[in-house]
C-alpha cells in the first residue's frame, strides 16, 4: 500500500495550507483536525473538526487546484494520506468514505458562496473608500473563482 501510508502529526502542526498545491488528501485514523478559512488572519474563520473516518484535502486532489483551507491537528493525530494515484482504490476499499468526501465537497463549496457573498457585499459597501482593502478583497473572491465556485447574487 504505498499510495497510502500513515502519519503522525501533534496538536498545532499545519497539515494542509490554504492556497498551496496538493496531489493527496487525508483519511483520520485517530485524533481531530480543525479546517479554517483564512488561518492566523483577523477574519480567519473556522469550518468544521473532522475526527476518526472523515477525510478532508479532497476538492485539491480532485481539482488540482490550491487548498482552499488550512487543516490544523488539533490534538496528536494519526492520518492516512491517500495520493491521486491511490484514489480511486481507496474509494474502491471505503465506499462509505466516498459519501463523506461528496458531503465535505458540499459543506465546503456551501461555506465558499457564503464567503463569496460577505465578501462582495463587503466590497460594495466599502467601494472606493480604502482601495488597498478592495483589492485584498477582489484577490480573496478570485481566490474562489478560481476553486470553481461561482457566486450569483
Amino acid at each position: 500500500m504505498e499510495n497510502a501510508k500513515m502519519q503522525k502529526f501533534r496538536a498545532g502542526d499545519i497539515i494542509m495550507r490554504e492556497g498551496q498545491t496538493y496531489d493527496e488528501m487525508y483519511k483520520v485514523v485517530s485524533g481531530s483536525v480543525e479546517v479554517y478559512i483564512r488561518y492566523g488572519e483577523k477574519d480567519e474563520h473556522l469550518i468544521g473538526i473532522y475526527s476518526k473516518s472523515k477525510c478532508f484535502g479532497e476538492m485539491s486532489v480532485l481539482s488540482e487546484q490550491a487548498s482552499i483551507y488550512t487543516v490544523v491537528a488539533f490534538d496528536e493525530v494519526l492520518l492516512m494520506r491517500i495520493t491521486k494515484d491511490y484514489l480511486e482504490e481507496f474509494i474502491r476499499n471505503n465506499p462509505r468514505n466516498a459519501i463523506d468526501i461528496m458531503k465535505n465537497m458540499v459543506h465546503t463549496t456551501a461555506v465558499m458562496q457564503k464567503n463569496i457573498g460577505l465578501l462582495l457585499d463587503d466590497l460594495y459597501d466599502k467601494n472606493d473608500t480604502n482601495k488597498r482593502r478592495t483589492e485584498e478583497i477582489r484577490q480573496k473572491i478570485m481566490q474562489y473563482s478560481a476553486s470553481g465556485l461561482h457566486y450569483t447574487p
